[in-house]
């Protein structure tokens, strides 16, 4: 593995459709940093036990390797596992950007959404968008990312390729993996018997998933300018 560097976002095709992947954190000397859904914690493991012998590829190298380590490092042992909400792919963008963010749980929300909307359970207007040019591209959008993702084309390509799929996938994303979150912690507060904190939980939460639904196109938009950029320096 002489052409992996420290930082490197690693990628295994799990399943033999390549549906399913598990993402890590390449840290150097042949180790990989990775929150196992087995372990349900973040783990060191060698790049044979991570990859199960499957074929890696590169997704793509951290602009800052040292700090992506140090906190992967820094999260080792860590629990809770959660295939929808903090899954391995989170991990590592938590690793090298601070975001996070998983493109396996958003194209899955797409194109459920995408589905049901077109089933009219959204109601007529939804049902119309999904129907529609804009509906279609986006949907299209998403899957020419998925295709990209798993033939291992640059990420900044994928990111481009994916922009207008991800307007209305990492807002439906957001969204979900917010009121998970804030229900969480509401009924937590409310299992230890404080009312008025598990009230709070709940505004404050509710408040919070909202702002970042409203600015996760916003961030869409940021990383394909970003992403575009990269190819002219």
């Amino acid at each position: 593995m002489e052409y992996l560097l420290p930082g490197d976002h690693l990628v295994v095709n799990v399943d033999v459709l390549g549906i399913t992947e598990h993402h890590g954190l390449h840290i150097g000397n042949g180790e990989v940093i990775h929150l196992c859904a087995h372990a349900k914690q973040v783990i060191l493991s060698c790049i044979a036990t991570f990859s199960e012998e499957k074929e890696i590829r590169v997704k793509r190298r951290a602009p800052y390797p040292q700090d992506a380590i140090d906190y992967a490092r820094h999260e080792l042992g860590k629990l809770g596992y959660d295939v929808a909400t903090n899954n391995c792919e989170h991990f590592v963008n938590r690793c090298i950007e601070q975001q996070h963010t998983s493109n396996q749980v958003s194209n899955c929300g797409h194109v459920i959404a995408h589905i049901a909307a077109r089933k009219g359970l959204f109601g007529q207007s939804a049902k119309q968008f999904a129907k529609g040019p804009l509906g279609t591209i986006a949907i299209a959008s998403t899957g020419a990312k998925y295709v990209g993702e798993y033939i291992g084309l640059p990420d900044s390509v994928n990111t481009v390729v994916g922009a207008p799929g991800d307007l209305v996938a990492k807002p439906i994303e957001v969204a979900y993996t917010g009121t998970v979150n804030t229900l969480s912690n509401t009924y937590d507060k409310l299992s230890d018997g404080e009312i008025i904190a598990a009230t709070g939980e709940l505004i404050s939460g509710t408040v919070e998933t909202a702002v970042d639904v409203v600015f996760a196109p916003i961030e869409v938009v940021g990383n394909t300018w970003s992403a575009i950029t990269s190819w002219f320096d």
